[in-house]
């Protein structure tokens, strides 16, 4: 191809591990290859309802009544559900796909988000010369739903996806197996002096434990809860909370830090926030959300996880993994935060043996290989 590739990402805003990992990637196309790169979601462009239902409708189910979701994600494993989801998720996306198809003419489309799988089928039909791969960001156990509707390359976060998705009836040639997508930061951890000045810049004690309070992009339910009863302990330890997106939530938990703050306690609260990399790297422990990208985040930093929440069916595998690799616990109840966290802080050899678990994993971000076998599809 004599003129740089035109690459174009698909997805939809149903939490922000997807927009994110296509940003990251696409970010490393631009950088190394030249690329030429739009991100798109073609629900939003087509229809502004669409975009209230996709984004806001995710987080509502998803964070405030896991209860629904659940149900939902039990529905999926049926075929003619996921055929269904898949129809409307289409309908609502078709107008604007056929428009960036037509208007952008890009030589690879990259799908993160498996809604979207049958309709980009649909759309390719008449456009021959269009390539397509799927980037799949349920990293373990993916849903069934990512398997249908397609016969694109499968481009996974582990092995373990690639061994879920071949027992599903994909072809394993179809099959590649990678690493989690993480911001290209967290490549590299900070030196002792680099944690110290980072924390001081936050307004925090380098001297002092930071226990952080984290969920990616959408925030974590009943993050006020938790960092209400963190405050409890009698250990001296800072307390940082991010709430993303959840204004509702965030208002909660200042209303907790204000409290925790009288009472003699060093307390932050955020929304969304691009410092997630110092914060990450500053805490000496994450309470956090199982989702992927917080997940290889706090794994490449070296720290354990104690996972609060994971969205029913679609995190729990993460969340398994964790509690079976040893680099976290899950912990239901706000208590059972308060009492893993004291746990680690008191005890040197609780400590020592979650760092040597969190090593022996070898975590390995996957942009660049990721990125790499996407260049390798457009050109071969």
């Amino acid at each position: 191809m004599s003129r740089a590739p035109r690459v174009l990402f698909l997805y939809l805003p149903t939490g922000g591990g997807h927009v994110s990992n296509a940003k990251a990637i696409g970010g490393v196309l631009e950088a190394r290859y030249g690329a030429e790169l739009k991100i798109f979601d073609p629900v939003a462009a087509g229809s502004e309802f669409g975009r209230v239902f996709m984004e806001d409708g995710y987080r509502i189910v998803s964070l405030k009544a896991p209860f629904i979701w659940k149900a939902m994600f039990r529905a999926h494993e049926h075929t003619p559900n996921i055929k269904l989801s898949q129809a409307i998720a289409g309908a609502m996306a078709r107008r604007g796909l056929e428009r960036v198809l037509d208007e952008y003419r890009p030589d690879l489309v990259v799908c993160v988000h498996h809604l979207l799988l049958a309709e980009l089928t649909r759309a390719l039909r008449s456009r021959p010369g269009v390539k397509a791969a799927v980037v799949v960001t349920d990293p373990f156990v993916p849903p069934r739903i990512w398997a249908l509707g397609h016969e694109f390359p499968m481009l996974c976060y582990s092995d373990l996806a690639v061994e879920s998705l071949a027992a599903m009836g994909v072809p394993r040639g179809r099959l590649s197996a990678y690493s989690i997508i993480i911001n290209d930061k967290f490549s590299r951890r900070p030196s002792p002096e680099e944690r110290a000045a980072n924390m001081r810049a936050l307004g925090l004690e380098p001297a002092e434990p930071l226990v952080l309070i984290a969920g990616g992009g959408d925030g974590i339910r009943g993050a006020e809860r938790i960092l209400e009863e963190l405050g409890r302990s009698a250990l001296p330890f800072q307390l940082t909370a991010v709430c993303g997106r959840d204004a509702l939530t965030k208002e909660r938990a200042e209303q907790v830090a204000a409290r925790l703050i009288n009472r003699g306690r060093r307390v932050q609260v955020y929304g969304f926030t691009d410092k997630m990399y110092e914060l990450i790297t500053s805490a000496d422990v994450v309470v956090s959300k199982a989702g992927p990208a917080v997940l290889g985040e706090v794994l490449a930093a070296g720290k354990p996880n104690m996972v609060a929440y994971f969205i029913p069916g679609q995190e729990e595998p993460n969340m398994r993994w964790i509690e079976r690799m040893g680099v976290g616990r899950y912990c239901p109840a706000p208590q059972d935060a308060r009492r893993a966290v004291e746990e680690y802080l008191s005890d040197p050899s609780l400590r020592a043996r979650m760092a040597a678990a969190i090593e022996a994993v070898g975590f390995k971000n996957g942009l660049y290989d990721i990125a790499s076998a996407l260049m390798h599809i457009v050109s071969g």
